[in-house]
């Protein structure tokens, strides 16, 4: 039980610092937006999406009973699922500003 204890605490701390760090990216690439008065890039978007992937793989915890060794982000995410994430965001983002702006005018 004592293990168990061990690594739901360790999930838990991993957990709460990929969202600080998330939130962080986010925030810091809005005020960088926001200094230079245009939205980010499409480019710009998918690489710190890719930052905030890397920062989650790197806190998934390996199975121990899996003796082959953790692969890197690259080989089990593409830059066509990254790609395709920010392009989903993007397309929900929209789609919510629009039903905001249509209850607005209700």
């Amino acid at each position: 039980m004592r293990t168990k204890s061990k690594i739901s605490g360790y999930v838990l701390r991993s957990s709460a610092a990929t969202l600080v760090f998330s939130c962080a990216v986010v925030g810091l690439s809005s005020a960088t937006a926001i200094q230079r008065n245009q939205t980010l890039t499409f480019a710009e978007r998918v690489a710190y999406q890719r930052a905030i992937e890397d920062v989650y793989w790197r806190h998934r915890i390996w199975p121990e009973e899996n003796r082959s060794p953790k692969p890197s982000l690259d080989e089990v995410m593409s830059a066509e699922q990254i790609e395709k994430k920010v392009e989903d965001y993007l397309r929900d983002s929209q789609a919510l500003g629009a039903y905001l702006a249509e209850a607005d005018h209700s």
